[in-house]
């Protein structure tokens, strides 16, 4: 029972990142071929939001290898 919770709250987590990631990207682009809109500006704001995602990305990808390495668990 522990494991299919902790693969649905994985599954819960990775969706609810793709999604954000998803929109982020689309805002990157949506400003990017906007004429009005300055891409430094856009760039400034979205890039941080954008690094935070992935570093999400990347701590829950490496706490699950390392949660499997876990001789414990």
């Amino acid at each position: 029972m522990n494991e299919k919770l902790n693969t649905i709250i994985l599954m819960i987590v990775m969706g609810t990142l793709s999604l954000t990631m998803t929109a982020v990207i689309f805002v990157f682009l949506a400003g990017l071929f906007d004429s009005k809109v300055n891409n430094d500006e856009i760039f400034k704001i979205l890039g941080p939001a954008f690094q935070t995602i992935v570093g999400a990305f990347v701590g829950v990808l490496g706490g699950r290898a390392m949660r499997q390495n876990d001789p414990d668990n």
